[in-house]
């Protein structure tokens, strides 16, 4: 079960920095309909993850990778700029 845990976590890792990449293309050819439907997908993946790293027994690296990495990834959200 660890395993599919850790597996899990690495897909979502991947699958957010795969949203994230495409939300900078969707601003930049300013397609708002995908950007919204990307910035859903992401806030779904980010608080997916964010409940397997609290609530999963996992060791103390591993949640503090996947907090981190959550940190990490907000705070470079934080600095796009995305319209209302």
């Amino acid at each position: 079960m660890q395993d599919d845990v850790r597996q899990g976590i690495r897909n979502l890792d991947r699958e957010i920095l795969q949203i994230a990449d495409s939300i900078i293309e969707f601003l930049r050819l300013s397609h708002d309909q995908e950007l919204k439907k990307a910035l859903h997908e992401l806030k779904s993946d980010r608080k997916h993850l964010s409940i397997i790293a609290n609530g999963v027994p996992l060791d103390k690296t591993e949640a503090r990778k996947t907090m981190d990495f959550l940190t990490t990834h907000y705070n470079h959200l934080q600095e796009l700029s995305i319209p209302a």
